[in-house]
């Protein structure tokens, strides 16, 4: 349990998702708050309503699972799910309300950029120090202008650090960024709704979504890059933005690339849907995923948008695992 307990200590503030606030109307507000505290230089941000997240079905059978299951030999440290939630004070299904992500530096292809997290959760300080402590991670306490910031090495070996910035609101990141999150939260500095071009792009996140995003389009891959079978004009791209929301039984989604280059953006689209048009002959299960993906092009943006059912989504689990079944070698011959 001691890996489990780092490992969803650090992918709360890390990600998991990963990204974000509240729910309903009250998600856009809680959003702002948590956007306050993203430095003003960041070249992405991602945003997870963790709450809607949260009501997913395959999230609670996640959650019933780990309640359900007694491990053969508890850890140290925590011996069961419920013990987790009672030494942490953390229960996922009620605590976590949401985060937000922001991407510094460079968005590079193959890099793994740096960033910072805002996380919004009922949490108590005291009982996370003494998880910490129990489970003997070495981690260094920091007061930094009257906030608690605790610095260790997670199980990857990479430096991480921790701060209690308020009794909501936690930070996770590199020293030198959840520093920056603190100097936010005493008004010092800007942050990303000062940047007014991520502003701009921010406000289009959709409320009610499970999670939004936007990320600045690399510039390395700001050019034209041709194959035997088509060209893609990436040289006036400027963002990726999108969302992702579940309806209840379907999950629908749009994402834009935003590149004000008419010309090339049709003709990107039109290549992209004569190779719909090609997966489409991979069998009806492809057809149908394809016929529910939909491409569009205009002077300033490729727009994708998307909507997959439940009831898809298992007809492409099972024809997976059929072809899996298909692919395997056949057993040995039994011995005499």
């Amino acid at each position: 349990m001691k890996k489990f307990f780092m490992t969803s200590l650090i992918t709360v503030f890390v990600l998991t998702l990963l990204l974000i606030s509240g729910c309903g109307k009250k998600a856009v507000k809680g959003g702002d708050n948590l956007f306050s505290l993203l430095p003003d230089n960041a070249t992405g941000v991602i945003s997870v309503n963790f709450k809607e997240f949260a009501k997913l079905e395959f999230f609670n059978k996640i959650i019933k699972d780990a309640k359900e299951k007694k491990p053969d030999k508890p850890g140290k440290v925590f011996k069961d799910y419920q013990d987790f939630v009672d030494k942490t004070g953390i229960d996922p299904q009620k605590d976590i309300h949401g985060f937000a992500v922001a991407l510094l530096g460079k968005i590079q292809p193959g890099t793994e950029p740096d960033f910072v997290l805002a996380a919004q959760l009922n949490y108590d300080k005291n009982k996370l120090i003494n998880a910490l402590k129990e489970a003997d991670e070495k981690f260094t306490e920091e007061d930094y202008k009257g906030i608690t910031i605790i610095q260790g090495v997670d199980e990857h070996g990479k430096e991480f650090a921790l701060a209690f910035v308020n009794e909501n609101i936690m930070a996770g990141g590199k020293i030198e960024s959840v520093k920056k999150v603190v100097d936010l939260s005493k008004g010092e500095g800007q942050n990303i709704l000062a940047n007014a071009r991520m502003k701009s792009y921010i406000e289009k996140f959709k409320s009610g979504a499970i999670a939004s995003f936007v990320f600045d389009f690399p510039e390395e891959a700001k050019k034209v890059q041709e194959t035997p079978m088509f060209k893609m004009d990436f040289t006036k791209a400027e963002v990726i933005l999108g969302n992702v929301e579940y309806t209840g039984t379907a999950w629908d989604g749009e994402i834009a690339l935003v590149c004000p280059n008419e010309e090339g953006n049709k003709q990107l689209v039109n290549t992209l849907n004569g190779l719909k048009g090609m997966g489409a002959m991979a069998g009806p299960e492809v057809a149908e995923l394809v016929s529910n993906i939909n491409l569009s092009a205009s002077a300033e943006q490729i727009t994708l948008t998307f909507n997959i059912t439940d009831e898809l989504i298992d007809k492409l689990q099972k024809k997976m695992e059929e072809k899996k079944q298909a692919m395997a070698p056949p057993p040995p011959p039994p011995t005499e």
